[in-house]
């Protein structure tokens, strides 16, 4: 039997997980790495304060990011991006994923490499703790 939840259940457990990212929270993309031992940030996007994420669908469970500030002064890197995380203004790590030209968590669009001085946005992000 495939383990089911509720809308309730999947929007509780987002709006949890999306809690902990805090109000002064980024989304960083990164060389490589895990949660536990993340690479190098080529470009950090600070999500809005106090509220980085609207509440979650109460019946997809789905939570969408509010505005997200572009880095117009991006690290950069030689090496393509291959993981981005949310991480609270201490830079504690509460989401990590993968990051891809397509088919991936997060999807670039002009190139996974990331020049120095680059300007680096995201149009678009929603998060879901528990998948349909």
């Amino acid at each position: 039997m495939t383990v089911t939840h509720s809308g309730t259940a999947k929007a509780a457990a987002t709006n949890a997980v999306t809690a902990l990212i805090g109000a002064a929270a980024n989304l960083t993309f990164r060389l490589a790495g895990t949660i536990g031992a993340p690479g190098a940030v080529v470009a950090t996007l600070p999500l809005t304060t106090p509220t980085p994420f609207g509440a979650a669908n109460g019946t997809t469970g789905i939570a969408t990011a509010s505005a997200i500030t572009s880095d117009s002064n991006a690290a950069g890197n030689a090496s393509p991006v291959a993981t981005a995380a949310l991480q609270t203004s201490g830079a504690t790590l509460i989401i990590h994923c993968a990051v891809a030209a397509s088919a991936s968590d997060i999807n670039m669009s002009n190139g996974l490499t990331v020049a120095t001085g680059d300007t680096v946005s995201c149009s678009s992000l929603t998060y879901q703790a528990i998948p349909s």
